[in-house]
């Protein structure tokens, strides 16, 4: 049975700064941007149970992933059982210790904060045990945090070096790979059941009301300021949320500077990426280095196609598109061309999307390098490329999030019907 739900009726889109009245949603049912086609809010059926499941159970796989062995190694008589714990200690020991922070971060620090986070509120919702300001905090690292959740990343990254070592030793995957496995997917599914204004109505209410006009305008045209944090709608006066406490600008400040300082640094980083090694494999004493190109063309040898083709898009593509549509982006803010708008949006939240899938690279040498240690029979270590790699993919996350699509829309008037769907 579905019932109606109560949120402040007034809020910004987040891409296009138009301001809507929200109508009482049922359950199931998400409400969208009229101009620009942005999801603004999308309530779950039974959300805050389902919450607290998926977060239990991540974190619950999370931990028979790590005390079990999670892959093992053999060839020629030498076999080695790895865990997901001794990929970390692995490359501390091999002197890469900002390797190791890394795949730390996105491997545990960063996904054990967001569910725990996710798992206190949850709770909280029955039990009113935490304080609202305290519940605001948990909030504000849910948001934060969950851009840089890169375990589903990390998994094609697994079966990526899986392949890579196939011809040349024999790989069992041990029990912790499944509860890895699972791990993700619940993971994957508790961040699709997170939703920023759903959350922050729940912990401390709607935000301040406005009187609106009737026509569809912008909220900096009404003298108002949309919350980027929370979805509440503020006085143009205002210089922090009233509800979150996060500082409200009508537009980021120096967003395109700052997009364009990431973008540059970017590019510097991307040419050691590509003309350095990004893995040096020994075998038998003797030691071969590879490119991210090289190891496109030796899979592509090996008859991997897939494969070659995955690590080619997420390696060289990928950055290279991702550079170009931000640059065009910006280029576009001060000489503007006819092109639809909602192609630029889009093309802004595609980069958005698959900016972090080209962490896939840096983690399939992570994941060799914790699995192949066998002195010099054969072991992999990682090239000097690899942490220019890593940030070429951070600063262009970077850059993407100082990006502010609003920009792209001060000067347009297009409205569209209203949309309100149900969720799938």
């Amino acid at each position: 049975m579905s019932y109606s739900l109560f949120y402040e009726n007034v809020t910004a889109c987040d891409e296009c700064d138009l301001l809507h009245r929200i109508p009482p949603l049922t359950v199931g049912e998400r409400f969208k941007c009229v101009r620009c086609n942005c999801v603004l809010l999308n309530v779950h059926k039974h959300a805050a149970p389902r919450l607290l499941g998926m977060a239990f159970s991540s974190l619950l796989m999370l931990f028979f992933a790590l005390i079990f062995p999670f892959l093992g190694f053999s060839s020629s008589g030498f076999e080695r059982d790895i865990t997901l714990y001794n990929m970390v200690t692995v490359l501390i020991l091999q002197d890469n210790l900002i390797l190791s922070i890394i795949i730390s971060l996105a491997l545990f620090v960063f996904p054990i904060v967001y569910l725990s986070a996710i798992l206190g509120l949850a709770l909280s919702f029955h039990n009113r045990y935490l304080t609202v300001s305290l519940k605001r905090y948990l909030i504000r690292w849910i948001i934060v945090i969950q851009p840089w959740l890169m375990v589903d990343v990390f998994l094609v990254g697994i079966l990526v070096a899986l392949v890579k070592m196939n011809s040349l030793a024999d790989i069992e995957l041990g029990l912790s790979f499944l509860a890895f496995c699972a791990y993700v997917i619940f993971l994957l599914k508790t961040v699709s059941l997170v939703d920023r204004r759903w959350l922050w109505n729940k912990v401390a209410g709607p935000g301040p009301n406005h009187v609106i006009s009737e026509n569809l305008e912008s909220a900096r045209n009404q003298s108002l300021i949309g919350c980027h944090f929370c979805g509440a709608t503020l006085d143009g006066a205002a210089c922090h949320c009233s509800r979150c406490g996060h500082s409200v600008h009508s537009r980021r400040p120096q967003s395109l500077v700052s997009t364009i300082a990431f973008l540059i640094a970017s590019v510097v980083m991307f040419i050691p990426a590509n003309f350095f090694p990004i893995m040096q494999t020994t075998f038998l004493g003797m030691t071969e280095s590879s490119t991210i190109i090289g190891g496109v063309f030796l899979l592509w040898s090996l008859g991997s196609y897939p494969v070659a083709i995955v690590i080619f898009l997420a390696s060289v593509v990928i950055p290279i598109a991702k550079i170009v549509s931000l640059s065009w982006l910006c280029w576009q803010y001060y000489y503007p061309t006819e092109r639809e708008l909602l192609q630029k949006i889009w093309l802004y939240r595609m980069t958005e999307v698959v900016g972090r899938w080209s962490m896939i690279d840096v983690f399939v040498v992570a994941v060799l390098t914790g699995l192949v240690q066998m002195g010099n029979f054969i072991s992999i270590l990682p090239g000097p490329a690899v942490l220019s790699f890593a940030a070429v993919v951070i600063l262009t996350i970077l850059a993407a999030k100082t990006f502010d699509p609003r920009l792209l829309w001060d000067k347009n008037k297009a409205i569209k019907p209203t949309l309100l769907e149900k969720n799938e």
